[in-house]
């Protein structure tokens, strides 16, 4: 496989020293700036008065209405019409337990820019249990002390919410003070509190370094071209064929191929697997171990 780096006729990258907006009230600026100002020479810009919490919050205030994978597309081309952007990032996370490893917990991050000029999107994922996504019920009587240790505190903020009405009562704290004078006073009205992470990118910094490595992605995918079109964003990945079980030699969910595709014309590599495997172990396929 040969993913060339970009091409322009004057030999300037296209998206060199560009101004691009970032659609965030969460300060992710602080995660995605870095890679673009280092590699682009970027201007990222972000507006003061675009509500991202709009389109779903962590904490249940504003239910998300779409996966985050199409949500983060709707953010990022709501404020390009908004704001009159030909470049635009956005960034979408997800949190939830992990559908094969018990009692562990998975982030899923998301992020898109949209070239206005070209008239392309580029997404990039990543997928992590390096989470501290946590909760905790408690009553009165109950030491919270772990809890807070395993997640990261006060480096990392909690919010409280009051489970029987879903009311969160404080988000953002990272101060014990803070949060025991809250813990007891609460207690007066309610009989069970929940701890949560406080997920939001700016509370979180083991969530803010998962964005920063994805951005990093990001702007390695954004300087390959296309080899036909010579298009940005060269790589979006689709899988052909699946390996088979070396035993019963049914297929397995292991893709044979990996398909890097244009994302403007119709052009694509088929490559095999980096790790060089031909067969599954028994232990992974689903007739022979369901």
């Amino acid at each position: 496989m040969t993913v060339m780096p970009i091409f322009s006729l004057t030999g300037i990258h296209p998206y060199q020293n560009i101004d691009v907006l970032l659609a965030t009230k969460h300060k992710k600026d602080q995660a995605i700036c870095p890679s673009f100002s280092k590699v682009f020479n970027a201007n990222i810009i972000v507006p003061e008065d675009f509500d991202t919490d709009k389109y779903g919050t962590f904490s249940g205030e504003a239910p998300r209405e779409d996966y985050p994978d199409k949500v983060v597309f709707t953010k990022a081309e709501e404020a390009a019409l908004r704001y009159d952007f030909d470049y635009v990032i956005a960034s979408e996370g997800s949190f939830g337990s992990h559908h094969t490893i018990p009692f562990c917990a998975l982030n899923c991050e998301y992020i898109c820019f949209i070239d206005r000029k070209r008239k392309i999107s580029v997404l990039e994922s990543e997928v992590t249990i390096n989470t501290n996504f946590e909760h905790l019920d408690i009553n009165s009587t109950t030491n919270y002390e772990l809890y807070l240790k395993r997640i990261k505190f006060p480096s990392h903020s909690v919010l409280v919410r009051c489970p029987e009405d879903n009311c969160i009562l404080a988000k953002g704290i990272n101060n014990i003070h803070k949060l025991n004078v809250l813990i007891k006073a609460a207690f007066k009205k309610y009989g069970i509190l929940t701890l949560e992470t406080d997920m939001r990118a700016m509370m979180n910094p083991t969530r803010m370094k998962v964005i920063s490595k994805l951005s990093e992605k990001l702007v390695q995918r954004l300087q390959q071209y296309c080899p036909s079109c010579y298009v940005p964003g060269f790589g979006k990945v689709t899988y052909k064929d699946f390996l088979l079980c070396k035993l019963c030699r049914s297929e397995t969910s292991f893709y044979r191929f990996k398909v890097l595709n244009c994302i403007k014309c119709d052009y694509y590599q088929i490559c095999s697997r980096e790790d060089g495997l031909e067969e599954v172990d028994p232990q992974y396929c689903l007739s022979c171990n369901p």
